[in-house]
Parts: structure tokens; sequence; C-alpha cells
């Protein structure tokens, strides 16, 4: 549903699905011919992990029963990893979650036994990326209350610390302190970052993502912004370059769309008009009405007074309440916030009807609605979702991120311009 997932630090690893296993000997033709199948649905474009979802998904399931009933660990292991990513691209946390307490069991049963039987592949990686995408689900859902994510935070610290590449640790301490607005662990998570920066393989602005936004969580906006323009115009070490060939979030519409919703989020006001203004206008339209947009950057369009797409927003609107059960608490929130902000930008530009069919609303006799009905249908989404969040998480709090909002887009006036 949202359009910026909240980055993962292992993403962009592989190519296609299980590209380690050619060094792995499979003695079972079944399994070799799963992972052939896998292989050959996700060979060229991470875009295919997309397109393929319902039969890779199939693929990986039953890879898991067979690679069990075979005893073939690491491609069991392996076969969790690329599950959870493959939901993690499509926003379905749940089924993350649950297999979440697949792994803790099997984990603790089999992983140190089996390590060294693959000396020839890194399975022991294999547990902080999964802790990795676990995390991401975790850290977004109501139902993993501070109980239960201080433990599981203990439990990434362990095994990051025990089987390598630590940084992922610290990388989501810092997104978490971007959740929560707190300076101080934001900065504490950014100095051990550092110390184990060198780890990172995988993409290296996937990778520095949440160090480089955590700059402007601590009001070091001009810090924030040198190095956005550093990761732009691939000022990065020569060895990382390739990462360009595949990542979409270097892209400068895509960098901006991410600074923008990290000042908004932090109550930034100032930093988000600033980058608003120097940045986001100066993108040509086309690209600013992109199609395949999600709520912040359709948000982000209204703001500018520019509503040319205002039928496929009022269609794609209607899609995420329909999607809304297979997303996170965190990001039903917010993408309900940026609606809400929207369809009240929308009523002031003086279009005070729309045509949208959503669960509970009645239309009119001609099928349309008050625009103002389904700006309160948004406010009352966000504020369900954003009080369960804060009612299990001591540390957020709802009322500042609604109040960010206001503040941001709807307190703005004289500012907007025209698209």
């Amino acid at each position: 549903m949202a359009e910026n997932k909240e980055f993962s630090s292992s993403w962009e690893e592989n190519e296609m699905m299980f590209e380690k296993v050619k060094a792995v000997q499979i003695h079972s033709e079944e399994i070799m011919k799963l992972v052939g199948r896998a292989q050959k649905l996700t060979r060229g474009s991470y875009d295919l992990y997309d397109q393929n979802y319902k039969p890779l998904a199939s693929i990986l399931k039953k890879l898991l029963k067979i690679t069990k009933q075979e005893r073939e660990w690491y491609l069991y292991f392996d076969a969790i990893d690329e599950l959870m990513y493959l939901n993690h691209r499509n926003n379905n946390y749940a089924e993350i979650v649950k297999y979440a307490e697949v792994f803790y069991k099997d984990s603790a049963q089999y992983m140190d036994r089996e390590i060294p039987n693959y000396p020839s592949v890194p399975m022991a990686y294999l547990n902080v990326w999964i802790y990795d995408k676990i995390f991401d689900a975790y850290y977004q859902y109501y139902q993993i209350d501070d109980a239960k994510m201080d433990l599981f935070m203990k439990k990434f610290e362990e095994a990051a610390l025990k089987y390598g590449k630590t940084y992922v640790y610290y990388w989501g301490e810092l997104n978490l302190s971007i959740l929560y607005r707190d300076a101080g662990r934001a900065e504490a998570a950014a100095r051990n970052f550092l110390v184990y920066e060198k780890e990172i393989e995988s993409c290296y602005v996937c990778g520095h993502m949440p160090y480089l936004l955590h700059f402007l969580l601590v009001g070091q906006e001009q810090k924030a912004e040198e190095l956005m323009l550093d990761y732009i115009h691939k000022n990065i070490p020569k060895k990382s370059l390739w990462c360009y060939q595949y990542c979409q979030r270097a892209e400068p519409d895509s960098m901006y769309v991410s600074f923008m919703e990290v000042c908004v989020r932090c109550g930034r006001k100032e930093s988000f008009l600033y980058f608003y203004k120097k940045y986001w206008m100066e993108l040509p339209l086309e690209t600013r009405l992109d199609s395949d947009a999600g709520a912040f950057q359709r948000l982000l369009c209204a703001f500018g007074g520019c509503f040319d797409q205002l039928e496929d927003d009022l269609k794609t609107t209607a899609e995420w309440i329909d999607e809304e059960n297979k997303d996170t608490t965190v990001n039903n929130m917010y993408t309900f916030l940026e609606m809400w902000c929207y369809f009240i930008l929308l009523d002031r530009s003086g279009v005070h009807t729309v045509e949208v069919l959503l669960p509970g609303m009645e239309a009119d006799g001609t099928g349309k609605v008050s625009t103002q009905s389904v700006s309160n249908y948004m406010q009352e989404k966000a504020d369900s979702y954003g009080g369960k969040f804060a009612r299990a998480r001591r540390q957020f709090d709802y009322g500042f991120a609604k109040e960010a909002y206001q503040k941001c887009f709807l307190q703005s006036d004289g500012i907007r311009e025209s698209c």
C-alpha cells in the first residue's frame, strides 16, 4: 500500500533466487527442479519477484517441506529467507510474522549443528538476513508490543554479533529510532553502524539509507543533504557502484520522497518545505505524477495544487482500502493520514464531491460522495491504526504524528505552487 516500504538492508543481494545454490551439491531431482523454476522466474529483474508472486510463493512453500524432509538445511533456511523477501516486496507482512515462528524453532534445533556441513556457502549469514526481514515486519505491527519487540531486538543483536553482518542490527536500530523519534538512540546506533559499515556487500545505498535519514531526525539537515547528493551523483566507493544498475532508491525522485517523508514524520516542517521547493518541484511533472506512486507522493502532488490524475488517485485509494488487511499497522496509519490530508486539499481546491466506492460509505443518487466525508473516513482509519500502535508502543506518539501532517500539509497556506 504505502509507496516507500521501509528499507531493508539486504533487499538487493541477489540477481535471482538461490543464486548460490550452484555451490551446493543437491541430490534430490525434485528439489533441483523447483530451484530451477524459481531461478527462471526471477532471473533478470527484481520486478519479476512481484510479477510472479503466486507461483514463486507456491514453489518456496513446496521447497520448505521437501528440503526439511531431505535434510537439505542450507536450502531450507535459504528458502525461508527467499519467502520472507518475496512477501516483503508484496507488503504481505503477516506471512513474514508467521514464518518467523518456524524459523525460531528450526534455527535453534538445526542451524549451529549444520553450518559446518556447508563450508562453501554463507549459511551463518542467513540468520542475520532472516532476522532483518522479521524486524521489518515486527517493528510496524501493533500486535508486536514493547515486551515482544524488546525481546526480539535482543535476539537480533545476539544473532548479529554471533554470525556476522552486525551492521544489519544497527540498521534496524536506526529505523526504530526514526519511528520513535528517539534522537539519542539514533546517534548511538549511527556510531555503532559505522563500526561495522565495511561489512556491507549488498546495495550500498539501501544499506546506508537509515543512516542517511537519521541526520534529519537529529537536526543535521545540511549533512543529510550533502550525503543525499553524494548518493544521487554516485559519489560512493567504486567497488559499490554496481548497485546503481538495480537500486531505484538512488534515483532523485525516490530520494527526495524519502527525505520529505522523514521530515514530515519527525515534525520538521521547515526542512520538509526546503526539500519540497528546492528539489521536488524542480522535477519534471511527469516524474512527480507517477502512476505507480504511493500515498505520500500523491499527497505531494495535491500539496502542489495538482490533481491531474484524480481519477487514478480515486481508483488507487479504493484498492488500498481493499488491501489494507495485508499491510502493517504503521503503513496503514501513514497511508490513511496522507489520504486524509489529500482529500482535505482536494476539497479546498474546489472539488467537493468525488465518485468513489468505499466500504461503509453511501453515495448519493449520482453515485458520488462528499470529499469531506472521504477525508473524515480516512481520518477515522488513521486514528484507529495510530491508536492501536501507540497503545502497544509506549515510545510512539500518534498525536504528534497526526499534528505533524497537519502542520506540514494543512497549515502552509501561500507556499503551494500550481503544477
